[in-house]
């Protein structure tokens, strides 16, 4: 089994560059979290007190909302991570790429805002927050 050589200065600083948008993805997308959970409560709270249906549908418009927004950057860092894998694999890529759209491969929309976490995240949101439309209508 032969030992692959070690990377150049110039791989290194590529598959840096990569990590540095992926973590700031990852960071994006737990932030959106957090402002969804937060606003959705804040609108529910508005809502249970002066009982208004109208306002708990906002929650869950928004809660939606969040969702898709999330659902965006989970992808792209999903695609930033494949770029970093070809990279780091040594594929052949124009040097010091960061198209992800062009290398780093498919991620499919519904893929990522149906995955396991999403669903826990959002989709138990967006049923709490339309459960109180329904006993508030």
């Amino acid at each position: 089994m032969t030992a692959q050589p070690a990377f150049r200065p110039d791989e290194v600083k590529h598959l840096e560059f990569l990590q540095t948008v992926i973590a700031r993805h990852a960071n994006t997308s737990f932030l959106v979290k957090s402002w969804a959970m937060t606003v959705s409560g804040a609108f529910i709270a508005v809502a249970t007190r002066g009982p208004s249906w109208k306002t708990a549908a906002v929650a869950v418009a928004l809660a939606a909302g969040f969702w898709l927004l999330d659902s965006y950057y989970l992808r792209q860092e999903r695609r930033f991570r494949t770029l970093y894998e070809k990279v780091a694999g040594r594929a052949q890529l124009p040097p010091f790429t960061m198209d992800a759209e062009q290398y780093g491969g498919p991620v499919p929309w519904r893929e990522v805002a149906l995955s396991r976490t999403m669903l826990l995240s959002y989709g138990v949101l967006v049923a709490l927050d339309t459960m109180t439309v329904v006993f508030l209508a």
